[in-house]
């Protein structure tokens, strides 16, 4: 049986999920909805939940030089279809879609895309690991989520007031601003809504009010792996739209270097007050003490929020989806 998910859904909420991914090519939807955080004035850290629908799924042949995914079906896809975006300077550009592998080892890895043609795929670099290239995978294809889209049916927000803080790899903070429906970069004017949040990742929001974030799409029915960099801030979390994620047996113990690695957990009132530091033995996380969290144990990452986690070497963290048996 599959879990049951207290969450709010829309209108065409369940419609199955094909249990073979090769057969015909075709969007799906799984259990569609939206997911609610209450953001008050101050600092708050927000991780999304929820994906959007993926607009095809199928079997697909990577590459042996692992820059272009081509489905085994012809995808009757429009020529760039798929395409990141092409904006002038100073507008940031970035994937719009992304390729995922949905099934066998590497269930849940990221793929970005940066063009397509009517019957292929190219990636914005090479399919990594290497062993990937020239082989067939099941694939799912979606739609980033932005921060327009994390914006989308929200309450509260305030022009020229509100703030966005998203990391990349490398560590570099970029700084948006919320103004009339969208964002913009610093400077108030160049549009930056397109900014993208990776499945499994956060950003730093700071409201001048309380605001009310409905984040809108579809609860992810495979494995995520978010990567943890040693260079930058890693806001992450669970992907579970409907209650907050104990740490005791959660599979980031396996992610972190044993009594080297850690993670903050915060308060969730916009203050940002650590509220646990957490450590990990290589199968359970350990509190600040160092003793391993037991099932009795309260400590959790709230709904809709994340940790920051600090690596030591590059790693990367396998989520489990909620609908998992």
């Amino acid at each position: 049986m599959k879990t049951r998910l207290a969450l709010t859904l829309l209108g065409t909420a369940l419609l199955s999920v094909p249990t073979a991914f090769g057969q015909a090519p075709e969007a799906t939807s799984g259990i569609v909805g939206f997911s609610t955080v209450t953001c008050p004035a101050g600092t708050n850290l927000v991780v999304p939940t929820l994906v959007n629908s993926s607009v095809f799924q199928g079997q697909a042949v990577i590459s042996s030089d692992g820059l272009t995914i081509t489905p085994t079906t012809a995808p009757g896809w429009t020529v760039g279809a798929y395409n990141s975006t092409s904006f002038t300077t100073p507008t940031p550009n970035y994937p719009r879609f992304y390729a995922e592998i949905v099934s066998g080892p590497s269930e849940g890895l990221i793929l970005d895309i940066s063009s397509s043609s009517a019957t292929a795929l190219t990636m914005s670099s090479a399919v990594s690991p290497a062993g990937l290239r020239g082989t067939t995978v099941q694939v799912a294809v979606r739609e980033h989520v932005t921060l327009d889209k994390a914006i989308q049916g929200a309450t509260g927000l305030s022009d020229l007031l509100d703030a966005a803080s998203v990391f990349n790899a490398a560590g570099a903070q970029s700084i948006r601003y919320y103004v009339s429906g969208s964002w913009t970069t610093d400077d108030y004017v160049t549009p930056a809504g397109h900014t993208v949040i990776y499945p499994g990742t956060g950003f730093v929001f700071s409201p001048s009010a309380t605001v009310t974030l409905n984040l809108m799409g579809e609860v992810k029915p495979t494995k995520t792996i978010v990567p943890l960099y040693t260079t930058t801030t890693n806001i992450v979390g669970p992907m579970n739209p409907a209650s907050s994620v104990k740490f005791f047996n959660n599979t980031l113990a396996a992610a972190m270097a044993p009594l080297l690695d850690g993670l903050n957990n915060f308060s969730t009132d916009g203050n940002m007050t650590i509220q646990g530091t957490y450590y990990s033995d290589g199968g359970q996380i350990l509190d600040g003490n160092y003793n391993a969290l037991t099932g009795a144990s309260a400590d959790a990452i709230p709904l809709n929020r994340g940790v920051v986690v600090s690596v030591t070497g590059d790693t990367v963290w396998t989520v489990t989806s909620p609908l998992a048996p």
